[in-house]
């Protein structure tokens, strides 16, 4: 990364849920939107113009033109699922750290193929699933193993 004080993501695709990374983004203090790309450079200027980030962001006709953009350090894939593994080993061999909205994969051969092309690749691997990573999530486990209120559970 050139600026090592902020991820420069891309976005490949213009799913709805794409909205809330433009959202979170734009409050994150490390990290930047700088491309979005879609099928066609309609709707990702469509997208882009609806968001108000035209000006900002470099708009692209398509899903690899973002991922060929020198610039861009990290990509989200709000993809649908059977386009997942394709497009994320595609941008994890372009050296982009991958940010998957979730189901991440098809199955677990696919997911294999993911996580092995970042790995290989030397960039990260994140899933679209905030709640696992939500500091609710401890207290929540946390208070179901607390005996005394819930009994011994099973998972």
């Amino acid at each position: 990364m050139a600026d090592e004080t902020k991820v420069r993501f891309g976005i490949v695709g213009c799913a709805q849920i794409s909205i809330k990374l433009c959202k979170a983004l734009s409050k994150a203090p490390n990290a930047t939107l700088i491309a979005i790309g879609s099928r066609s450079l309609e709707k990702a200027t469509a997208f882009a113009t609806e968001q108000g980030l035209l000006e900002v962001v470099r708009v692209y006709g398509s899903y690899e033109a973002v991922l060929e953009d020198d610039e861009v350090d990290a990509v989200y894939i709000p993809l649908p699922t059977a386009l997942h593994a394709t497009w994320a080993v595609k941008a994890a061999k372009r050296g982009k750290h991958v940010l998957l909205e979730k189901p991440v994969a098809m199955n677990v051969a696919e997911l294999d193929r993911i996580l092995e092309a970042c790995e290989v690749n030397g960039v990260q691997f994140m899933d679209g699933t905030m709640w696992v990573h939500h500091p609710r999530t401890k207290k929540m486990k946390e208070a179901l193993s607390d005996e005394q209120r819930f009994g011994q559970l099973k998972w």
